[in-house]
């Protein structure tokens, strides 16, 4: 048996083909909460959006997500988009990726008072805007939480209240896992990115994130879905076996972002992660990822 057939069966997946035998068919994970849960409704009403929207989400933590948001923020602005990168996750880290003042007040505390967003941006790399989640304590976390689950549209609506118009793209961060955060991401995105690593960890986690998304793919208009390896190390044998473990789970090849410590060491100093990993292969990946997410929009 070859490592990744190993892998597979250790997982307890097999490869699901479709009617045709070519591609398989995504597994991931979970369930939606259901409606008596106080969970998002996938049945309610939408506020059109005039941007394009691409959320970045993952089961797993520390993937490199809100690294990779940043770098897609900025790569895009220097492509010629205007770009708004919103962080839709409590641990309110985009600020330090950036490198914006965590002083001012971000959408977390401005929600809770029933505030506009629009004083909130901020100017960051290559001239593309952010808005943190700002710092809130535990028990306005879960008050905002409790209120987002009856506040399905939410996210809609402060976004289409930011008149933004169709020649922009909003970049936005999710935490890991199933979360209101990610429920309220997906039912505005036009473009979904699920971002893995060459891990098996990463790969167990696919039936269930299958199954968190299946409801929102179900929608009259549908994100387009693309997986993202992110860290690729093409000179680890075991990366190498993972990558191929995935390729036959998802039954096409996922996308590939490769490692770089010089995007690490552009956190650590301040630096715009494009910038610092340009001429390296990452650098290549980052602009065909922002050349993908310009193409033209599809959702209405």
């Amino acid at each position: 048996m070859s490592i990744t057939n190993g892998l597979l069966a250790l997982l307890g997946k097999d490869i699901c083909q479709d009617e045709r035998g070519r591609e398989a068919r995504m597994h991931f994970f979970g369930s939606i909460p259901r409606a008596d849960d106080g969970a998002v409704s996938q049945d309610a009403d939408t506020v059109p959006l005039k941007p394009k929207v691409v959320a970045l989400v993952s089961i797993n933590g520390g993937v490199g997500r809100s690294t990779l948001a940043t770098a897609l923020s900025s790569g895009l602005q220097r492509q010629g988009e205007s770009v708004v990168a919103l962080d839709l996750d409590p641990q309110n880290a985009l600020h330090l990726h950036f490198g914006v003042s965590p002083a001012l007040p971000g959408i977390g505390r401005t929600s809770l008072e029933h505030g506009p967003w629009n004083p909130l941006q901020q100017l960051s790399f290559a001239g593309c805007q952010v808005i943190p989640f700002g710092e809130i304590d535990i028990p306005q976390q879960e008050s905002l939480e409790r209120w987002l689950k009856q506040e399905p549209r939410w996210l809609a609506q402060h976004l289409a209240a930011l008149d933004l118009s169709a020649r922009q793209t909003v970049i936005i961060d999710t935490p890991a896992g199933n979360n209101i955060y990610f429920h309220q991401a997906l039912s505005v995105a036009d473009v979904v990115l699920v971002i893995v690593q060459a891990d098996a960890a990463c790969l167990g986690t696919l039936d269930h994130l299958d199954a968190l998304l299946a409801p929102h793919l179900e929608s009259e208009h549908a994100p387009r879905v693309h997986v993202v390896i992110n860290q690729v190390d093409e000179r680890n044998a075991f990366c190498l076996d993972m990558i191929e473990a995935f390729t036959q789970r998802l039954g096409k090849e996922a996308l590939q972002v490769h490692r770089d410590m010089r995007i690490h060491e552009a956190l650590a100093f301040g630096d715009d992660p494009v910038e610092s990993a340009e001429k390296g292969l990452a650098g290549d990946d980052i602009n065909d990822l922002c050349q993908l997410l310009k193409a033209p929009n599809t959702r209405a």
